[in-house]
């Protein structure tokens, strides 16, 4: 599989990223699940307005996701080759009507079973995060910087 294929197929595949964000100015990370658009990429979370992370993304936007694949069990070597993606980018909080008009709510539905339950529940918000810059590792010596709306311009990182 190419490189951009294997990130476009962990992009669509996997049910959650961990959310970096800043907490009264400390890092704090969290699971959260997302939906992907592109054209240009951004993605979106849905989260309650009683997580810490919910909070910090109000006092600063800047926001960072990590989306990897699962570990193989048995296989040693997986936990350090994982073919992962690390996005940084700005959040933005969006009102429901946004969130359908913009696609992430139908997304969000087909995705999780759960989202009925949870679009049902006043707390429960949407943020987009749009990415500034990323990069992604397809395994050992595979690293790539990503670039361009869609991030999927990659360029390999080799050692100098």
């Amino acid at each position: 599989m190419s490189p951009l294929q294997s990130l476009n197929a962990l992009l669509d595949q996997q049910p959650v990223a961990s959310l970096a964000v800043l907490e009264a100015g400390s890092p704090a990370v969290s699971l959260v699940p997302f939906v992907v658009q592109r054209d240009p990429l951004r993605f979106a979370i849905f989260i309650s307005e009683l997580s810490a992370h919910t909070q910090a993304l109000r006092e600063d936007g800047r926001a960072g996701l990590m989306i990897h694949e699962p570990p193989t069990p048995g296989d040693p070597r997986s936990n350090h080759a994982l073919a992962r993606v690390m996005v940084s980018g700005v959040a933005e909080f969006l009102s429901r009507e946004e969130a359908v008009a913009r696609g992430f709510e139908p997304l969000y539905r087909a995705k999780y079973e759960i989202a009925e339950m949870l679009l049902g529940l006043a707390d429960f918000h949407f943020c987009q995060i749009t990415p500034r810059q990323g990069s992604f590792i397809q395994g050992f010596g595979q690293a790539f910087r990503l670039s361009g709306p869609n991030l999927d311009q990659l360029e390999h990182i080799s050692r100098g």
